[in-house]
């Protein structure tokens, strides 16, 4: 999964007519225990070609999608299916190349400016350059639990997990040799893990999860964990743009403390006022996407990749920029205030004193 910020904002309806017959709202599929009217913000799904190459073990064909948010954000999801023996043999694919030298995040970033120029005329305020997306793999498994020497299948998620874990912590971290680990990391890696039924389980780290289920079930909870990869990524721009928007208004306060950029002050707070606007829609919108109700599976997955993505600490550190913004504003918006009173008494003193001229010239 790749997260990527392109725009301030992006007119869905508008794309949507621009790309008539490949694009439209995504639809959630088969949820387990929601109720009847579900909230759930829909992004544009947009259909692409996918990504051909020759990999380590042969030719690949990675299937893509992309959704397109109304926060000017777009999310790529690239899928390879693969038959495996054993979680080692995995591990090529945390960070897929290609023979030509390029690897999987080259690939996808190509694919990803050919949407942007496709979509760019919906776009408010497009970027000038691609960023560096938020990457995020998953390791999705449709086999049945199985564990220990007989190999039996059917065993509950909690026993196999007890008995893999070590494996999974490995397979997430990218270590050839589960055995180095500690017992301290492989817990801390694989602490975050999440099941429904007894043959499901979620296994979520900082920037790789492990999911097994069975395929009609994966796209939910592949959904899920999108709008959290894209919620991160959302917040780091935001969190970086309000550091250059604080160093700007901190050099503003600044000049206009000075007698002759004092006229100047009003553009000042007139700017910092659309800043806050924007800025304060943007993270409510942010916070949106991924707001949901009631005690649900898909509500547990999103807070164990809330807490691996360390979301409410970017979230805290946006806020407060942003209280730091409004106090910035308030003080220019204040002295603009006293500024302009004191403008005024000295106009009234200055009438005052020419009446009194005038009666004096007058009286003599």
């Amino acid at each position: 999964m790749f997260a990527l910020d392109i725009a301030q904002e992006a007119d869905l309806v508008k794309i949507e007519k621009l790309l008539s017959g490949s694009a439209e709202l995504h639809k959630i599929g088969r949820l387990k225990d929601t109720p009847r009217h579900f909230p759930v913000f829909q992004p544009l799904s947009i259909q692409v070609e996918g990504v051909r190459g020759e990999g380590p073990s042969g030719p690949v064909e990675l299937s893509a999608s992309v959704k397109l948010f109304a926060i000017g954000a777009m999310s790529l999801k690239l899928r390879l299916p693969v038959v495996v023996d054993k979680f080692s043999d995995l591990l090529p694919y945390r960070k897929l190349k290609f023979k030509d030298g390029t690897d999987l995040e080259h690939r996808a970033m190509e694919l990803a400016l050919k949407v942007f120029e496709s979509v760019k005329p919906g776009l408010d305020t497009p970027v000038q350059e691609m960023p560096t997306p938020e990457v995020f793999t998953v390791f999705c498994i449709s086999s049945p639990m199985v564990g220990g020497s007989d190999g039996e299948p059917g065993m509950d998620s909690e026993t196999w997990m007890r008995k893999k874990a070590r494996d999974v912590a490995a397979l997430l971290v990218g270590e050839t040799d589960p055995s180095r680990l500690s017992s301290q990391e492989v817990e801390d890696i694989t602490r975050c893990w999440y099941s429904y039924y007894c043959r499901d389980l979620t296994v979520i780290d900082w920037d790789t999860a492990l999911l097994i289920d069975i395929p009609e079930d994966y796209n939910d909870t592949l959904y899920v964990m999108e709008m959290a990869n894209l919620q991160l990524e959302e917040l780091k721009v935001y969190d970086m743009y309000l550091d250059q928007v604080l160093d700007k208004a901190y050099d503003e306060v600044e000049r206009a403390s000075k007698l002759k950029y004092w006229f100047s002050r009003q553009k000042m707070v007139r700017d910092l006022r659309e800043v806050r606007m924007d800025l304060s829609k943007v993270t409510d919108e942010i916070t949106n996407i991924t707001k949901f109700f009631g005690e649900w599976h898909l509500a547990r997955i999103y807070m164990g990749c809330a807490t691996r993505f360390h979301l409410s600490e970017w979230e805290n550190a946006v806020n407060q920029k942003l209280h730091a913004l409004d106090g910035i504003y308030s003080i220019l918006q204040q002295d603009t205030f006293n500024f302009a009173m004191f403008l005024l008494e000295a106009a009234i003193v200055a009438l005052f004193i020419i009446d009194l001229i005038i009666i004096i010239f007058l009286g003599m």
